[in-house]
C-alpha cells in the first residue's frame, strides 16, 4: 500500500515541499533523505498538507537541528494549532505564502 503524502525536496534541500498525510509511512521514506539535506535555514512547505502524526512532527524537529529556525509556509489551521499547542512557535516561524518574499529578503539582509 503506498503512501498519501511525501515530501519533496529542493536541489539544496533547504524548501521541502509537504503534501498529503505526513504520517509514519512518509516519515519512514524520506527520513534518509532529510537527514542529507543542505545546512542553512529551512522552509517547511506546507500549503498541501492535509495531516501529520508524530512523526511529522519529529520531521519538523529534523528540520531546526543544525541551530536554524525554519520556516513553516502556510500551515493549514489545523497543523498550526498542533505546532502551536506543542510549543513549536518558539521552534520554527510561521510564514504564510504572501509574506514568503519580505522574509527571504530579511535572511539576505543578516548575511
Amino acid at each position: 500500500m503506498g503512501t498519501s503524502g511525501g515530501i519533496n525536496l529542493s536541489d539544496d534541500g533547504l524548501v521541502w515541499e509537504m503534501w498529503g498525510e505526513i504520517d509514519v509511512a512518509v516519515a519512514h521514506e524520506v527520513h534518509a533523505t532529510l537527514e542529507t539535506a543542505g545546512e542553512g535555514r529551512k522552509t517547511l512547505d506546507m500549503r498541501r498538507v492535509t495531516f501529520i502524526d508524530s512523526s511529522g512532527v519529529r520531521l519538523v524537529v529534523m528540520a531546526s537541528q543544525d541551530g536554524s529556525r525554519p520556516r513553516i509556509l502556510g500551515a493549514p489551521r489545523l497543523v498550526r494549532e498542533l505546532l502551536e499547542m506543542m510549543s513549536f512557535d518558539m521552534l520554527v516561524e510561521f510564514v504564510e505564502p504572501d509574506q514568503l518574499d519580505e522574509a527571504r529578503g530579511e535572511d539576505a539582509a543578516a548575511d
